[in-house]
């Protein structure tokens, strides 16, 4: 028996390390240690009572610090965060232990301003790119460049515990754009997915910025300095406790998904007493179901928006069995 369990964990181990994974980053923003919401009362770490309209940023300089100290540079690409966008997908990866990752918050200076080496004019960028034009706008124009990130809302500022001042940071300034370290736990989501989650702590990010009465800011200066220094300074990212859970437990079988255009295939094998399937987006709507019974298969749906998705397995009592994370 022995034996048996022994053989088993290496051909695990086996297969986590000679087989590339999906990768994903969940940055969930938080106050207080709850999910923020966007027009909901919270308090700030000094008591002040707000609620934000918006909330925005930039991620860019990626690198992924994996399996003994090598560095997989993903620093070519920007990623746009929001309250309801907020889990980036990394790409199928040669990765099998993440220890570290590094970034920054904002655009780097090559693409940000004028003087960029790699600049070029926001309306030449497709429609969904990130780095396009954005509700609210993260962009100042060709001399000011991209905005690292924006928040915007009220504050109480006369202790009644209603807001009602105004406050806005749009931050600007390549100075402003900084690099960023922390070590990561992550979970092994299944056999060919590996999720990072992470902490984004607005509270923490507002700390010492006196929102009932720091009115319109944007700019590079002053408030709209400290709030990016922050990200440095003060732990706005960070891992809950939660994150000590290395491996989640893999549901029955096995699933993976490749995507092309507007095309997504879902493929699976020992899967038993399959009885549906579901397609979410990560909001819960519902965007493909059906019935399926072979234990191994491939399922095709075209049309699909670029995106991310849950694909879950039901039995016959709609009984999870398995779920994947998607992306298109």
């Amino acid at each position: 028996m022995v034996k048996i369990i022994v053989i088993a964990i290496c051909t695990l181990l086996s297969a986590l390390s000679y087989s590339q994974q999906n990768v994903f980053i969940t940055l969930s923003p938080k106050v207080a240690s709850t999910d923020l919401v966007i027009g909901t009362n919270v308090s700030n770490l000094n008591g002040v009572v707000f609620n934000l309209d918006y909330f925005d940023y930039y991620l860019s300089g990626l690198h992924i610090i994996h399996d003994g100290g090598q560095d997989l540079d993903l620093s070519d690409t920007v990623f746009l965060v929001e309250p309801t966008n907020f889990v980036l997908y990394l790409g199928y990866l040669n990765v099998t232990n993440i220890e570290q990752i590094q970034f920054a918050v904002g655009v780097p200076a090559n693409l940000n301003t004028q003087g960029g080496s790699d600049a070029i004019d926001i309306s030449v960028y497709p429609h969904a790119h990130p780095l396009s034009f954005q509700d609210p706008s993260m962009y100042w124009g060709w001399t000011s460049g991209y905005a690292h990130m924006i928040i915007g809302g009220q504050a109480d500022s006369n202790n009644d515990g209603a807001p009602d001042a105004l406050f806005q940071l749009h931050n600007l300034g390549n100075a402003n754009y900084l690099p960023y370290q922390m070590p990561i736990i992550q979970t092994q989501t299944n056999l060919s997915q590996i999720d990072v989650y992470i902490n984004c702590n607005v509270d923490t990010w507002l700390k010492d910025i006196a929102i009932q009465t720091v009115g319109v800011l944007h700019g590079s200066a002053n408030e709209n300095t400290d709030v990016m220094n922050n990200v440095i300074t003060e732990s706005v990212f960070d891992q809950g406790a939660n994150a000590i859970v290395s491996n989640a437990e893999f549901g029955v079988g096995t699933m993976s998904f490749s995507s092309a255009n507007s095309s997504l295939t879902v493929s699976w094998k020992n899967i038993k007493n399959v009885g549906t399937f579901q397609l979410n987006d990560l909001s819960g709507k519902v965007m493909k179901f059906g019935s399926v019974s072979d234990e191994t298969g491939t399922l095709v749906f075209d049309n699909v928006s670029n995106g991310l998705y849950n694909f879950t397995f039901f039995d016959k009592n709609l009984n999870t069995l398995n779920t994947l994370k998607v992306a298109m």
